[in-house]
């Protein structure tokens, strides 16, 4: 553990530095800018207001920070050094292939497309293991962010499913900004010009070789700090916010267990560099397919009830919140005034002054309670219901987004063709 506990001192001090970097504040700043966009599709779904920008971007900020630090120690362990990855081809790539569609804007299949260009190729001149031990790190990162984090704050929408029915659900959408440390490696003759290095070899350390051995003299790693970011986009249907979430982070992260052993392993043994090429993209692709699929085959979950109106969400604050309603509770009565949609609730309440009487079903049981909300004189009780079959305003989910298509068909439409 030697190499490491010297470089603990230095990891710490670069990672505080990152703090007052202005480029991981235009990350920041960036992700509130993407979480007030966010926020407008509640105020024109439901005329609501969404929970403060700075809150979710201080969340966000705060989460991105734990994970950057726990991302940047498993980086240095496994030794991913900026020098043999190819990053400019990665960046690249990524942006070209999110022109065929959105989603493939991730580092899985940029990885894997640069990786099995390099193995048939030749070309670009990286390490297939230090490459895809990087997108490793990244999505195991990834995923314990959406395990600690992925369902809060979720945005309720109302979408139109396959089937035609409308129902409702929550649009899971988090941003990290992500301070990390990483290393770069050099190979010199004389280890001695350079300050503030860790020499090889050890025999544990780092977890995947450098390439750089190869080529004989003194192989030093340096820290380099680095700022990126970790978007997570999902849908909840048929499951609550943290159910999803719960099963996305778990399915990720051994995805990214498998990934690193198998970049590790190719460190060692050259001819297995083809295995962390293809299980990077397929394997990926594969977690999206079994959530789609696990989607389509199970039944919606926020739909009216036989009896009573499902609660969606709760507003922060509301009367409702206050009282101890939450999402799935079925609402019964209101002062003892049976309702069975929205046009009702609204009815029963006009004829009741700042202390009203609710009964309801809550929790996976549907127990039976009833509960006394107060609010002011001509106070909604702050909900937002499953929707009915009169619901006009709703979402529907796209099978696939391409900027190149878009693109094209405004061409089509101006040229006339």
């Amino acid at each position: 553990m030697a190499p490491l506990f010297r470089l603990l001192p230095d990891m710490l001090e670069s990672f505080l530095s990152l703090l007052t970097d202005v480029s991981f504040w235009l990350i920041v700043l960036l992700v509130g800018l993407m979480y007030k966009k966010m926020g407008r599709t509640s105020r024109r779904l439901f005329q609501i207001s969404a929970e403060p920008v700075w809150r979710v971007t201080a969340v966000s900020a705060l989460f991105g920070l734990a994970g950057g630090a726990l991302g940047s120690v498993l980086l240095v362990l496994a030794g991913i050094s900026l020098q043999e990855i190819g990053i400019s081809y990665l960046w690249v790539t990524a942006l070209l292939l999110m022109l065929i569609e959105q989603r493939f804007l991730c580092f899985a299949y940029a990885g894997g497309l640069l990786s099995l260009s390099h193995l048939i190729l030749g070309f670009p001149a990286i390490s297939v293991p230090q490459l895809m031990g990087l997108v490793a790190i990244l999505h195991m990162i990834e995923a314990l962010l959406i395990y600690g984090s992925g369902h809060l704050e979720p945005i309720p929408v109302y979408i139109r499913i396959q089937s035609g029915q409308i129902v409702g659900g929550f649009n899971l959408q988090k941003f990290w900004p992500l301070p990390l440390i990483a290393m770069s490696a050099w190979n010199i003759a004389d280890p001695g010009v350079l300050t503030d290095s860790v020499q090889l070899p050890y025999s544990w350390w780092p977890l995947i070789k450098s390439e750089l051995a190869l080529a004989g003299g003194f192989i030093v790693y340096k820290l380099m700090p680095v700022v990126a970011a970790l978007g997570y986009g999902d849908i909840a249907v048929s499951a609550a916010p943290r159910e999803k979430t719960r099963t996305a982070s778990w399915e990720l992260a051994c995805y990214s267990m498998i990934l690193l052993l198998l970049s590790v392993a190719a460190s060692y043994l050259p001819i297995l560099a083809i295995l962390p090429a293809l299980f990077g993209p397929l394997g990926h692709e594969m977690l999206i397919r079994l959530g789609q699929r696990r989607e389509m085959h199970r039944q919606p979950l926020f739909v009216p009830p036989e009896r009573g109106v499902m609660i969606l969400h709760v507003l922060r604050g509301s009367p409702s919140y206050k009282a101890g309603l939450r999402t799935s509770d079925v609402l019964l009565s209101v002062d003892h005034t049976p309702v069975n949609d929205e046009m009702e609730i609204m009815q029963a309440l006009l004829a009741q002054g700042e202390r009203v009487e609710l009964e309801y079903l809550t929790g996976k049981e549907k127990k039976r309670k009833t509960t006394i909300v107060k609010r002011a004189f001509g106070q909604m009780l702050g909900f937002i219901p499953v929707p009915g079959e009169s619901s006009t305003n709703y979402l529907e989910i796209a099978t696939s987004a391409s900027f190149a298509e878009k693109w094209l068909r405004k061409i089509r439409k101006r040229f006339g063709r």
